[in-house]
């Protein structure tokens, strides 16, 4: 202002420059502003730089006029985004990001590939995100300050699915020959993992295809077919040949988004003969000491085309269960099946499914036992998500697999979902923290509490919806998915979040802590509430 209290760009010429911390600072910056590059606004000067390692600089604010009086004051304003925490998202979107930097606010504009990202939180320092749906690839974030008209550009700092330096590798797929029109026994299963070769890479496209073409169960016996790895890194699915003679069955990783897709593949022989059959799951893996029923499918086929009126006969030939029926008339599609119920399984159990009226061709189902000292839990879904009030969570589901390699998935595992419903005082916030190390200045207070046991199915998948439990407000649910000695932890916020919540929930024999507070490893945090959005002379920036 001048000395009728007008605007003016006389007055007063602020201008910013970065050194290196070891510079004193004695020459011109390299990046600085110019004293004449004004914005719209009166006496508003922009500047850029650009970072490209980790580094401490120096800021330096000073009147260009040099003549400049004291009591012409000004503010600073920077805007800075550093990093982005995970820096893997899924290509199907909502994966909740941390944005970290400098002047940042809650109008503070998120950007991605052309895509305006909604705020769920913001801080001084930090910005709360959930990732849109995108296409694999490395992607740039730009803040924008709509106030001043600030950006801070991140590059390449996000990658969603697959990155070009990942990998995908066969778990399984091996397969002997099949008759045509009958479901391959062993899945194609791949892993995508990171460049190191061992982090798996959740969210990641992967394309099944075939030539000939075959049918893949992920797709309802569609010939082609894109699905995204589990949190795992696993993609996969059961082959059936349409064809006699043999089958190239391809993965391609992030066919869509690379030039040249890292690919991997098996084949697939096809049989065809006057009478053949085939199960629908041969083999079963099942926790040892459960009682359960599951369902023994069989498929008669005639030169790769089902035999409708065939009589499909049922033998236990070792081990203790019980058949609902001893044979079974085959439909118009081919298929017979009876009901196998085993009590307590202790020991191996084996069936003996041949065709009538001779008793051939002839397939062994298996029924193993698996201890619980071998269960390991696999997140699959809904294992941390944040929505708005009102919106419902989706499932939590898991995966029970045994240890051997590699891991067959495990029937009738019973997986206990124990959650937790919490709230700061006085129906705070929720406070979310990243991965980051937080202090716990206010302990939760426990409002809702349930539990209950989900047996897997013989894919090995459990799960339980997710909720409040009825209770409003700005909540979250934590919680913990266990059978034997291995577990996961979920958790979810709902309502109004601030910057919150990296929780892992104990395991359900731990004493409940007293006074109705969270029995949690890592509390709620109720910080980041102070940041000063100015920035005076000469300020470090550790960048």
């Amino acid at each position: 202002m001048d000395e009728s209290a007008t605007p003016s760009e006389e007055k007063v010429l602020p201008v910013a420059g970065l050194w290196d911390i070891a510079d004193p600072g004695l020459t011109p910056a390299r990046p600085r502003t110019h004293p004449r590059h004004s914005t719209l606004l009166i006496s508003q000067r922009p500047g850029w730089m650009q970072v490209f390692q980790s580094t401490t600089l120096r800021l330096g604010i000073s009147d260009y006029r040099g003549d400049g009086r004291p009591d012409y004051a000004y503010n600073a304003r920077v805007i800075y985004g550093d990093n982005v925490f995970p820096a893997r998202a899924s290509v199907a979107g909502g994966t909740p990001l941390t944005i970290a930097g400098l002047g940042l606010q809650s109008d503070t504009l998120a950007q991605t590939a052309g895509v305006t990202i909604p705020l769920l939180a913001s801080s001084a320092t930090q910005l709360l995100i959930s990732s849109p749906p995108l296409v694999d690839g490395i992607y740039d974030l730009l803040l924008s300050d709509v106030n001043t008209g600030g950006s801070s550009s991140m590059t390449g700092v996000l990658t969603v699915g697959a990155g070009a330096s990942d990998q995908i590798k066969v778990i399984c797929g091996t397969n002997a020959p099949t008759p045509f029109g009958g479901q391959a026994p062993v899945p194609f299963t791949v892993l995508v993992v990171a460049a190191d070769g061992v982090t798996p890479v959740a969210g990641a496209s992967v394309q099944f295809t075939s030539l000939p073409a075959v049918g893949f169960s992920a797709c309802n016996g569609g010939a082609n077919y894109t699905v995204l790895t589990d949190p795992s890194g696993i993609a996969s699915t059961f082959m059936t040949p349409l064809s006699v003679g043999q089958t190239t069955v391809i993965a391609k990783l992030a066919q869509a988004t690379y030039p040249v897709p890292q690919q991997v593949q098996v084949t697939l022989v096809g049989t065809s003969s006057q009478l053949d059959l085939s199960l629908l799951t041969p083999s079963a893996w099942i926790a040892q000491g459960t009682t359960v029923t599951l369902s023994l499918s069989a498929r008669v086929l005639s030169n790769g085309s089902p035999v409708t009126g065939s009589t499909v006969n049922y033998q236990i030939t070792q081990g203790a269960a019980t058949l609902s029926n001893a044979a079974a008339q085959t439909d118009a599609s081919g298929n017979a099946s009876v009901s196998l119920q085993v009590s307590s399984l202790s020991a191996l159990v084996q069936v003996r499914v041949c065709v009538g009226p001779n008793n051939s061709p002839c397939q062994i189902f298996g029924a193993n036992v698996v201890p619980a000292s071998s269960f390991q839990v696999q997140a699959v879904a809904g294992t941390l998500q944040i929505v708005p009030a009102g919106q419902s969570f989706q499932p939590v589901m898991v995966r029970v697999t045994d240890s051997s390699s590699p891991p067959n998935p495990v029937l009738g595992s019973s997986v206990l979902f124990l959650s937790y419903v919490g709230r700061l005082p006085q129906n705070q916030p929720i406070v979310w923290a990243g991965e980051s190390s937080i202090s716990q200045p206010i302990t939760p207070i426990v409002v809702g509490k349930s539990q209950s046991t989900v047996q897997s199915h013989i894919n090995g998948l459990a799960s339980v919806p997710l909720s409040t439990g009825g209770i409003s407000g700005n909540v979250a649910v934590v919680g913990s998915a266990t059978t034997g000695t291995s577990s996961v932890q979920y958790e979810a916020p709902a309502g109004a979040v601030k910057m919150a919540l990296r929780v892992a929930a104990e395991r359900s024999e731990t004493p409940f802590v007293p006074e109705g507070r969270l029995p949690i490893a890592r509390r709620f945090n109720a910080g980041f509430e102070h940041g000063d959005k100015s920035v005076g002379t000469a300020e470090h920036l550790q960048v």
